[in-house]
């Protein structure tokens, strides 16, 4: 008998108890592990609609920006009402990949007819092959949806532990420029990033550098002086809401980190901002 049970063996039998599509992703959202591998039915209708691969692709952003904001499984309705859960892979403490379970309909009276009539609305397909697709899917409670997924938490640690889903270097650099992308409004000091990602200081400001060029604390005033240049020229908020609502923590600060980087004030930059839509300034 094998030491380790093969990743598509393990989607295999999580398939075979709830006949749930199960997809595993990386860092970057692509997949690399999937059971069944063509999908549901109804899946691969949504497939071939443009505005329908769009809004999954939509979905699952959203989905895996909430797992690693929340750091917890995220169970939603996509775009065309059906219960989808996404769940963090973490090896040693680190996010290493996200796993996903979806196209489950929701078991009460009418579901199924509100999936058909929004299938019918994006032009997923004729009457019948949609019909037939959504007869297909999985029926499901909240409660059944619970239970499946305590099975898949722990055969997600085991996925992550035992199937190469390491954090790279560059992959922990990745994750923490997101963070910084998503949270820049917000308190961000170096040691909460270094809880967060598991690395010490020095560890985490070398591949932090070695990535990106320059400083964990330069690129997080890059991020909140460009997103306050978007305000400057785009809104006529005071000089202080722009400070506060781009995470610095004074409006004396904010004017001194702007005339260190920018050259000028942030009332001169707005007095002379430029005519042309969406150039910036500021260059990291």
């Amino acid at each position: 008998m094998k030491d380790e049970i093969e990743l598509g063996e393990i989607l295999k039998q999580l398939y075979a108890i709830s006949g749930i599509l199960i997809d595993v992703y990386d860092l970057e959202g692509r997949s690399v592990a999937r059971y069944p591998e063509k999908g549901a039915a109804f899946c691969s209708l949504v497939s071939r609609n443009a505005e329908g691969c769009r809004r999954c692709e939509r979905d699952n952003k959203e989905a895996f920006a909430t797992v690693r904001k929340e750091h917890c499984v995220h169970i939603y309705r996509c775009h065309m009402g059906l219960y989808e859960a996404a769940m963090p892979l973490y090896h040693y403490g680190r996010l290493a990949g996200y796993m996903m379970t979806g196209q489950m309909l929701e078991d009460r009276p009418g579901a199924a007819r509100e999936v058909e009539r929004e299938a019918r609305r994006l032009g997923l397909g004729t009457a019948e092959e949609i019909r037939q697709a959504v007869g297909e899917l999985v029926r499901i409670n909240l409660a059944e949806i619970e239970t499946f997924l305590t099975l898949c938490r722990v055969c997600a640690d085991y996925i992550a532990n035992h199937h190469q889903f390491p954090v790279a270097a560059s992959g922990t650099a990745r994750e923490v420029v997101r963070y910084l992308e998503e949270h820049y409004r917000e308190e961000i000091t170096l040691d909460g990033l270094c809880r967060w990602s598991g690395y010490s200081r020095t560890r985490l400001n070398q591949l932090f550098r070695d990535y990106t060029g320059t400083s964990v604390g330069r690129y997080l005033t890059g991020i909140r002086l460009r997103n306050a240049c978007k305000s400057l020229r785009g809104t006529g908020q005071s000089i202080y809401s722009v400070a506060m609502e781009n995470g610095f923590s004074s409006q004396n600060y904010f004017s001194r980190q702007f005339k260190k980087y920018i050259g000028c004030t942030p009332g001169e930059y707005r007095n002379r901002q430029k005519k042309e839509d969406g150039q910036d300034t500021w260059d990291r």
